[in-house]
């Protein structure tokens, strides 16, 4: 059985790493050349 407190837990915690790898990718597509982004999208 699940607990509010547990849930709650969780999904901030899932909500937190998708966030940090978010923000890995957009840094390393801030440093790319506009031109290798748009290719690599």
């Amino acid at each position: 059985m699940w607990h509010a407190p547990q849930v709650a837990a969780r999904l901030m915690a899932g909500g937190a790493i998708a966030v940090l790898g978010a923000l890995v990718l957009a840094r390393s597509a801030g440093r790319m050349a506009i031109a290798l982004v748009l290719y690599t999208e």
